[in-house]
């Protein structure tokens, strides 16, 4: 029996997969770059020194590293971009996109894989909360253009965790107390909670967890807030003043494990049964790890997440798009010259065509592209070549006709 042909949690994407993957990326960095986002991308390896500057225990165990050799395989897109934006002189407000792969050991999960896509977009070089509240849009812009319903976009502020740690004597295990409450989503309230009672004592643990579960509307929340930060109550408010027609919901049990959060975190939810498709983030203390300090914040999709949901949708919408293709150049006998020459008249007005390769008769040349679900197949045989034309079926409706080449580029154009 032959060994597994991929490592755990790494796959091959077959065609159909790529599609939907491709059409992912294409629509969110079109939707970056409407917002001003340029693109930006760093090597797959960085020193281990700089991947565990502050990225917290856990991740720091996650870090694929080359045997012999102090390098590893990023583990996000934000650490490299912090080094490259401490060390660069560029444009502030420097915005920057970018769509690419990341590596973390861990057990694999539904929707997401040790080796997975991420389509970050970040700011480097502004304090204000418009910044924030900009990432939000434009993730909500992104998802919706690819056709989910309006998403929900959790929001809290790092600063809350600081004043309570203060305030309940745990100063020093806020880190871990932090890692702990991320974890809710993974293995439950109930763990958790026994996880941090463990850590800070029952008493504490009841007292935060008290004030961790404030409900009411965001303003009733942003009232308990100001209570505890009025700094991080300030800045909550100015995202939502700014996040108009957004589906935001403050939740204080969000906190992020990555330890170079510093203020406002948050994530994006669309389905209870996948948890979080994106989240973010201010770290404007990360910069000053790898050269000249300033601030950031910045947000990132899964796309190995969207993707399931999207082949969920699929699903029930039925089957997507299995080629580019839009149409096939079948030919007869002896006429496969004529038909390259017409694919190529087709590509040159910019429509995806393929033409017959192996030599088979016209009824498998019909199966081959019927089994792609190409749209159109254009015949040439002795009839088309003497009258420099082509014959057209839509193989939707099954409807024939013959067309000179210029009118079948506007009759697949049409469709």
């Amino acid at each position: 029996m032959a060994e597994k042909l991929t490592p755990k949690g790494m796959k091959d994407f077959l065609p159909d997969e790529m599609l939907t993957r491709e059409r992912v990326m294409e629509k969110i960095v079109s939707v970056y770059r409407l917002y001003g986002f340029r693109p930006l991308d760093t090597p797959a390896l960085e020193y281990v020194s700089t991947l565990k500057a502050k990225s917290g225990d856990e991740i720091a165990g996650q870090i694929f590293k080359l045997e012999g050799e102090e390098i590893g395989l990023r583990f996000d897109l934000t650490v490299p971009l912090a080094r490259v934006a401490a060390n660069s002189a560029l444009p502030k407000p420097f915005k920057r996109y970018c769509v690419s792969t990341v590596w973390r050991k861990e057990e694999p999960q539904k929707g997401r894989m040790r080796e997975f896509w991420q389509a970050d977009a970040d700011i480097i070089g502004s304090k204000s909360m418009r910044s924030e509240a900009e990432l939000l849009r434009v993730a909500n812009d992104a998802i919706v253009a690819l056709g989910f319903r309006k998403p929900l976009f959790l929001l809290n502020n790092r600063k809350v965790m600081d004043a309570l740690a203060l305030k309940l004597g745990f100063g020093e295990k806020k880190d871990t107390v932090m890692r702990l409450l991320d974890k809710i989503d993974k293995i439950g309230m109930p763990k958790v909670r026994y996880d941090v009672e463990t850590l800070i004592g029952k008493e504490g643990a009841d007292e935060l967890f008290a004030i961790l579960a404030c409900e009411g509307s965001n303003a009733e929340k942003l009232g308990a807030c100001a209570k505890i930060s009025p700094e991080a109550a300030k800045e909550i408010e100015e995202i939502l003043a700014n996040c108009d027609g957004l589906d935001v919901k403050v939740d204080f049990f969000l906190v992020r494990g990555l330890g170079y959060y510093t203020g406002p975190v948050f994530e994006i939810k669309l389905s209870e049964d996948i948890g979080s498709v994106g989240g973010g983030g201010r770290y404007d203390n990360l910069l000053s790890l790898y050269g000249q300090a300033d601030c950031a914040t910045g947000i990132s999709l899964g796309i190995e997440r969207l993707m399931y949901l999207i082949k969920e949708m699929d699903g029930q919408a039925g089957p997507g798009r299995k080629t580019y293709t839009d149409v096939f150049v079948a030919s007869l006998k002896g006429f496969y010259a004529q038909a390259a020459g017409i694919a190529g008249e087709f590509r040159k007005a910019g429509i995806a065509c393929e033409s017959d390769l192996n030599e088979r008769s016209l009824g498998k040349q019909f199966d081959y592209a019927n089994s792609l679900g190409i749209r159109f197949v254009a015949v040439v045989g002795e009839k088309e070549a003497k009258e420099k034309k082509v014959t057209i079926r839509d193989m939707q409706s099954g409807k024939e006709e013959m067309l000179e080449i210029g009118d079948a580029i506007a009759r697949v154009r049409a469709k």
